[in-house]
Protein backbone atom coordinates (compact mmCIF):
# COMPACT_ATOMS: atom_id res chain seq x y z
CA UNK A 1 0.00 0.00 0.00
CA UNK A 2 1.45 3.34 -0.97
CA UNK A 3 2.08 6.05 1.71
CA UNK A 4 1.55 9.15 0.66
CA UNK A 5 4.39 11.74 0.56
CA UNK A 6 4.20 15.30 0.31
CA UNK A 7 7.09 17.47 -0.91
CA UNK A 8 8.05 20.30 -3.59
CA UNK A 9 7.59 19.62 -6.80
CA UNK A 10 10.07 18.85 -9.71
CA UNK A 11 10.29 20.95 -12.61
CA UNK A 12 9.29 18.25 -14.74
CA UNK A 13 6.60 17.72 -12.41
CA UNK A 14 4.50 21.24 -13.31
CA UNK A 15 2.75 20.14 -16.02
CA UNK A 16 1.00 16.88 -13.91
CA UNK A 17 0.09 19.16 -10.39
CA UNK A 18 -1.39 22.05 -13.79
CA UNK A 19 -3.42 18.87 -14.60
CA UNK A 20 -4.70 17.89 -11.03
CA UNK A 21 -5.56 21.36 -10.31
CA UNK A 22 -7.72 21.93 -13.62
CA UNK A 23 -9.41 18.54 -12.71
CA UNK A 24 -10.09 19.14 -9.22
CA UNK A 25 -11.22 22.63 -10.13
CA UNK A 26 -13.21 22.31 -13.34
CA UNK A 27 -16.65 22.43 -11.46
CA UNK A 28 -16.19 25.23 -9.09
CA UNK A 29 -18.83 27.53 -9.86
CA UNK A 30 -15.82 30.36 -10.37
CA UNK A 31 -14.76 28.16 -13.42
CA UNK A 32 -18.44 27.56 -14.83
CA UNK A 33 -19.59 31.26 -14.60
CA UNK A 34 -16.17 31.69 -16.46
CA UNK A 35 -15.99 28.71 -19.13
CA UNK A 36 -19.80 27.32 -19.10
CA UNK A 37 -21.86 24.66 -17.18
CA UNK A 38 -19.78 21.92 -18.90
CA UNK A 39 -17.09 20.75 -16.94
CA UNK A 40 -14.69 19.90 -20.06
CA UNK A 41 -14.97 23.16 -21.34
CA UNK A 42 -13.65 24.29 -17.25
CA UNK A 43 -11.03 21.55 -17.84
CA UNK A 44 -9.78 22.53 -20.95
CA UNK A 45 -9.98 26.54 -19.93
CA UNK A 46 -7.66 25.87 -16.66
CA UNK A 47 -5.39 23.48 -18.02
CA UNK A 48 -4.62 26.12 -20.66
CA UNK A 49 -4.42 28.58 -17.71
CA UNK A 50 -2.81 26.76 -15.04
CA UNK A 51 -0.23 25.11 -17.03
CA UNK A 52 2.40 28.41 -17.82
CA UNK A 53 1.37 29.51 -14.10
CA UNK A 54 2.95 26.46 -12.28
CA UNK A 55 5.70 26.55 -14.80
CA UNK A 56 6.55 30.57 -13.95
CA UNK A 57 6.29 30.13 -10.09
CA UNK A 58 9.09 29.76 -8.75
CA UNK A 59 9.76 27.20 -5.66
CA UNK A 60 8.54 25.72 -3.24
CA UNK A 61 5.48 24.43 -5.13
CA UNK A 62 4.08 21.74 -3.09
CA UNK A 63 2.27 18.60 -4.27
CA UNK A 64 1.26 15.38 -2.79
CA UNK A 65 1.94 11.90 -4.37
CA UNK A 66 1.23 8.55 -4.56
CA UNK A 67 4.62 6.98 -5.77
CA UNK A 68 5.65 9.67 -8.54
CA UNK A 69 1.84 10.14 -9.33
CA UNK A 70 0.77 13.59 -8.48
CA UNK A 71 -2.51 13.73 -6.38
CA UNK A 72 -2.92 17.20 -4.78
CA UNK A 73 -1.30 20.20 -5.91
CA UNK A 74 -0.97 23.96 -4.46
CA UNK A 75 0.77 26.82 -6.15
CA UNK A 76 2.25 29.70 -3.79
CA UNK A 77 3.04 32.63 -5.07
CA UNK A 78 5.21 34.99 -3.90
CA UNK A 79 4.84 38.57 -2.74
CA UNK A 80 4.50 40.60 -5.84
CA UNK A 81 3.86 37.32 -8.14
CA UNK A 82 0.23 36.77 -7.94
CA UNK A 83 -1.84 37.35 -10.57
CA UNK A 84 -3.60 40.72 -8.94
CA UNK A 85 0.00 42.23 -9.25
CA UNK A 86 -0.05 42.05 -13.01
CA UNK A 87 -3.84 43.31 -13.55
CA UNK A 88 -3.77 45.69 -10.45
CA UNK A 89 -3.40 49.26 -12.47
CA UNK A 90 -5.80 48.52 -14.60
CA UNK A 91 -8.30 46.46 -12.40
CA UNK A 92 -10.84 49.34 -11.46
CA UNK A 93 -11.78 49.59 -15.13
CA UNK A 94 -11.95 46.07 -15.92
CA UNK A 95 -14.44 45.21 -12.60
CA UNK A 96 -16.53 48.19 -13.96
CA UNK A 97 -16.03 47.10 -17.85
CA UNK A 98 -18.84 44.72 -19.40
CA UNK A 99 -17.39 41.43 -18.81
CA UNK A 100 -16.86 38.73 -21.94
CA UNK A 101 -18.77 36.60 -22.74
CA UNK A 102 -19.34 33.71 -21.46
CA UNK A 103 -16.65 30.93 -22.73
CA UNK A 104 -14.10 33.23 -23.52
CA UNK A 105 -11.28 33.19 -21.61
CA UNK A 106 -10.57 36.67 -20.67
CA UNK A 107 -14.01 36.64 -18.61
CA UNK A 108 -11.36 35.00 -16.54
CA UNK A 109 -10.06 39.04 -15.75
CA UNK A 110 -12.76 40.37 -14.17
CA UNK A 111 -12.35 37.47 -11.16
CA UNK A 112 -8.29 38.72 -11.45
CA UNK A 113 -9.39 42.16 -11.06
CA UNK A 114 -11.94 41.65 -8.08
CA UNK A 115 -8.73 39.61 -6.81
CA UNK A 116 -6.72 42.01 -7.52
CA UNK A 117 -8.70 44.86 -5.90
CA UNK A 118 -9.17 42.96 -2.54
CA UNK A 119 -5.43 41.88 -1.92
CA UNK A 120 -4.08 42.92 1.22
CA UNK A 121 -1.47 45.54 1.04
CA UNK A 122 1.08 44.06 2.89
CA UNK A 123 3.49 41.57 1.84
CA UNK A 124 2.07 38.30 1.43
CA UNK A 125 2.32 34.95 0.27
CA UNK A 126 -0.63 34.07 -2.81
CA UNK A 127 -2.15 30.49 -2.24
CA UNK A 128 -3.77 28.80 -5.29
CA UNK A 129 -4.56 26.81 -7.31
CA UNK A 130 -5.23 23.94 -4.64
CA UNK A 131 -7.03 21.20 -5.72
CA UNK A 132 -7.06 17.09 -5.01
CA UNK A 133 -7.60 14.90 -7.75
CA UNK A 134 -11.04 13.78 -7.89
CA UNK A 135 -11.65 10.29 -6.76
CA UNK A 136 -9.23 10.89 -3.94
CA UNK A 137 -11.14 13.70 -2.05
CA UNK A 138 -12.19 13.28 1.55
CA UNK A 139 -8.58 10.88 2.48
CA UNK A 140 -7.27 13.77 4.50
CA UNK A 141 -4.66 14.39 1.26
CA UNK A 142 -5.59 17.73 1.01
CA UNK A 143 -5.13 18.69 4.64
CA UNK A 144 -1.77 16.82 5.15
CA UNK A 145 -0.49 18.90 2.29
CA UNK A 146 -1.89 22.33 3.53
CA UNK A 147 -0.35 21.40 6.79
CA UNK A 148 3.39 21.03 5.42
CA UNK A 149 2.11 24.62 2.86
CA UNK A 150 1.57 26.15 6.82
CA UNK A 151 4.57 24.77 8.35
CA UNK A 152 6.73 26.47 5.63
CA UNK A 153 4.83 29.28 6.10
CA UNK A 154 5.55 29.50 9.84
CA UNK A 155 8.91 29.21 9.17
CA UNK A 156 9.86 32.06 7.28
CA UNK A 157 6.86 34.35 9.08
CA UNK A 158 4.40 34.50 6.08
CA UNK A 159 1.57 36.08 5.46
CA UNK A 160 -0.63 33.95 3.49
CA UNK A 161 -3.92 35.04 1.59
CA UNK A 162 -6.00 33.41 -0.85
CA UNK A 163 -9.69 33.11 -2.78
CA UNK A 164 -12.12 30.40 -2.62
CA UNK A 165 -15.84 30.43 -4.21
CA UNK A 166 -16.91 27.52 -1.81
CA UNK A 167 -18.19 27.60 1.73
CA UNK A 168 -17.19 24.28 2.79
CA UNK A 169 -13.50 25.57 1.79
CA UNK A 170 -13.65 28.74 3.85
CA UNK A 171 -14.81 25.42 6.63
CA UNK A 172 -11.82 23.75 5.47
CA UNK A 173 -9.16 26.58 5.76
CA UNK A 174 -10.22 28.23 8.75
CA UNK A 175 -9.16 24.32 10.57
CA UNK A 176 -5.49 25.83 9.50
CA UNK A 177 -5.45 29.09 11.02
CA UNK A 178 -7.27 31.22 7.64
CA UNK A 179 -9.84 33.95 8.91
CA UNK A 180 -12.46 35.72 6.38
CA UNK A 181 -11.13 38.87 5.39
CA UNK A 182 -13.65 39.98 2.98
CA UNK A 183 -16.11 38.80 1.58
CA UNK A 184 -17.59 39.86 -2.43
CA UNK A 185 -19.79 38.08 -5.36
CA UNK A 186 -18.35 37.93 -8.52
CA UNK A 187 -20.11 36.99 -11.88
CA UNK A 188 -22.56 35.76 -9.42
CA UNK A 189 -20.11 33.66 -7.49
CA UNK A 190 -19.63 33.90 -4.06
CA UNK A 191 -16.36 34.68 -2.72
CA UNK A 192 -14.42 34.02 0.44
CA UNK A 193 -11.24 36.34 0.41
CA UNK A 194 -9.11 34.51 3.85
CA UNK A 195 -6.01 35.39 5.09
CA UNK A 196 -3.07 33.22 7.99
CA UNK A 197 -1.00 35.36 9.77
CA UNK A 198 2.25 33.28 10.42
CA UNK A 199 2.68 31.61 13.76
CA UNK A 200 5.54 31.23 16.10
Amino acid sequence: MHATEVRPLHKDEQRAAAGVASRALADSPSAGAIYGADPLDGLAGLYGELTPFFALLPAPQMAAFAGHCVIAAAGVAPPGGCIGTFVRDGASELVAAAPAEVGDPTRAHTFWAHWALADPGEEHWHLGPVGVEPGFQGRGIGGALMRAVCGWLDEGSRLAWLETDKERNVRFYAALGFEVAATSAILGVDTWYMRRDPRS
